[in-house]
């Protein structure tokens, strides 16, 4: 038996989740709420159970992991549509929460499975800058600037990692990345200066197109295990 006894921190994951997060539902009857908690709660033990043991996939299949992923996330959407007036603001204000309950279960199926055939990493990086880009248009067009930057800086991070995932990029794919996310957050300033309303929203995306190539270039980076 494992020492570390990933089983009971799975259990013990599962059980705090639902419970949390059943007290959230029943008290303000918000299931995206409910669904936060829930992953607040049980994520961190899931993570400890997946890291000590030696085959995870055993008793957390990679692919249906991530279609309960999928579906948790519509239903955060759906329910944030349904609290609150179905529009773009709307949308957008819910999709950062959808994002931290899917991304955590899509890493650990690209990481311990392997993606359908028609998920190319290089397009699935392609696809999420597009539309990270969107989204900080849209965040910055309805006013939702905050919560279209943290989509966007989520999506872009999890596409730059997943397409990293057979073989880093070199050094100068990672320095042409830097380059762009800085050019990028400057044209995003030099706009917000020169047309009329407040600053802040631009400063905000720029942040976000700053911090995204920072972050997955950190992430993707290999780690020297020589000594000192």
């Amino acid at each position: 038996m494992n020492r570390y006894a990933p089983e009971l921190a799975l259990v013990a994951g599962g059980l705090l989740g639902v419970v949390f997060g059943g007290f959230v539902l029943f008290s303000v009857g918000e299931l995206y709420s409910a669904a936060v908690v829930g992953a607040a709660f049980g994520y961190p033990f899931a993570a400890y159970a997946v890291h000590t043991d030696a085959d995870p996939t055993t008793v957390l299949p990679p692919r249906p992991v991530a279609a309960i992923g999928g579906l948790l996330a519509a239903g955060v959407l759906v329910d944030v549509l349904r609290v609150f007036s179905p529009n773009a603001s709307t949308l957008l204000f819910g999709l950062p929460f959808a994002l931290g309950v899917f991304l955590p279960l899509a890493a650990y199926a690209a990481r311990y499975g392997s993606p359908p055939p028609w998920l190319p990493h290089r397009q699935v990086e392609w696809g999420c800058t597009v539309l990270a880009i969107g989204l900080l248009a849209a965040g910055i067009a309805v006013g939702a600037a905050v919560s279209g930057s943290v989509s966007a800086l989520l999506i872009y991070v999890a596409g730059g990692v997943f397409a990293a995932r057979p073989a880093a990029g070199g050094r100068g794919q990672q320095r042409h990345r830097l380059v762009a996310g800085l050019l990028a957050a400057t044209g995003l300033v030099i706009v917000g200066v020169t047309t009329a309303g407040p600053l802040d929203p631009w400063v905000t995306a720029a942040l976000a197109a700053v911090f995204g190539p920072l972050l997955v270039v950190a992430l993707t980076a290999p780690i020297s295990m020589d000594a000192a």
